[in-house]
């Protein structure tokens, strides 16, 4: 029998809406002048008259241009997306698992969740009955992991938006949709935009004090030695405090403008049952994630438009499905998705606890490895 009988392959497209601000950080620390509310690069030292502060920047993909200079865009990783989706996969398994009244062990779950069962993957050799059989379950064979973390047959790359610097990034994977109407023709540095805000200090800035009094034990006392603690901790020329005394802060962070086209782009290698999992996951992701941080303060919203399926062979396109979305939403009633939903019907019937426990089991002991252990210790 030939395995590859059972699989297609497929490039699912589509362009990702940004709604409100989108706040991807960035490990990296930049200074704010919050006087033009742009980037410092000297740090705000030297300066006269100069306020500035310490914000956390966004994620960017830095791009030469065909100067030679590099210009820093806004890019939504494609571990970060993947990582959501595989969430969203999980619990769409774990759904069906909890209809059927089973439960799955903590490292089943952590493996479904996050990819990894442990930080030290199993080095035992795959044999090819447990490839044949992981490769076609409708979870692991499409996004893989597990102790041996078994190979993902899904590939997502990052997401940029597409303007001139980036339009050869998107040579092989362009949205067969794509025309100037997602083209963003603004420079990049007017992508993105900062925000300054400041937690209040009631007691500090001595609001309400009647309540205060009536609230807090010995309270002329501990007001006094808490005035004290704050102005012994401000630096020497009083512009900054740097007091753990206080609730009162200062900071800033950047953010993508919202109304930025990303087109998404994957490349997936999958059975009709993981391909219909695939698309089930991607209706819950545009339902309800939201991307990066700040979300409770309603950023990270973003739509989901223009969903294209192409079925491949070698390399080539032979056919395109559309249509696949409305309003950011899975129509279900699509031919070809109602088609793909036949499969995934008949493969969440065989879903069980027991074989994804097993599958997600970790290696037995290694008795030499405990004897060698015991005698050391």
């Amino acid at each position: 029998m030939n395995d590859s009988m059972n699989y297609k392959k497929y490039r699912l497209y589509a362009f990702l809406r940004t709604l409100s601000p989108l706040h991807i950080a960035s490990p990296e620390k930049i200074t704010l002048n919050t006087d033009t509310m742009k980037q410092d690069f000297t740090g705000g030292k030297g300066e006269a008259n100069y306020n500035y502060t310490a914000c956390t920047g966004v994620q960017k993909l830095n791009i030469y241009d065909g100067n030679e200079h590099l210009h820093g865009v806004p890019v939504i990783p494609a571990n970060n997306i993947v990582g959501r989706l595989r969430r969203h996969a999980a619990n769409k398994v774990l759904e069906v698992l909890e209809k059927k009244g089973q439960r799955v062990t903590i490292q089943t779950y952590s493996g479904l969740t996050c990819g990894a069962v442990t930080g030290n993957p199993d080095s035992r050799d795959v044999t090819f009955a447990e490839y044949r059989e992981t490769r076609a379950h409708p979870y692991i064979g499409l996004f893989g992991g597990g102790p041996r973390m078994m190979r993902r047959y899904v590939r997502c790359f990052n997401a940029v938006p597409y303007m001139d610097l980036t339009s050869g990034m998107f040579e092989r994977i362009k949205h067969p949709l794509m025309d100037a109407s997602h083209k963003t023709t603004k420079p990049s540095s007017a992508l993105f935009q900062y925000w300054t805000f400041n937690r209040n200090d009631d007691l500090r800035e001595l609001v309400n004090v009647s309540r205060a009094i009536s609230s807090i034990e010995n309270f002329e006392d501990e007001i006094l030695k808490r005035q004290a603690s704050i102005l012994a901790g401000k630096s020497k020329d009083g512009a900054a405090d740097n007091s753990k005394y206080t609730t009162k802060t200062w900071t800033a962070f950047e953010f993508v403008v919202p109304g930025i086209v990303f087109p998404l782009t994957f490349e997936l290698d999958v059975t009709d049952a993981q391909l219909a999992l695939f698309l089930l996951v991607l209706d819950a992701f545009a339902k309800t994630e939201r991307l990066g941080g700040h979300v409770r303060n309603g950023l990270g919203q973003f739509a989901l438009d223009e969903v294209v399926v192409e079925e491949v062979e070698n390399g080539m396109a032979t056919k395109t499905v559309d249509h696949l979305f409305n309003n950011s939403a899975l129509v279900m009633d699509n031919e070809f998705v109602a088609e793909k939903m036949k499969a995934w019907v008949t493969a969440s019937a065989d879903l069980n606890a027991a074989d994804l426990n097993r599958l997600f089991s970790l290696p037995p002991p290694d008795e030499k490895k405990e004897k060698k252990e015991k005698k050391s210790a």
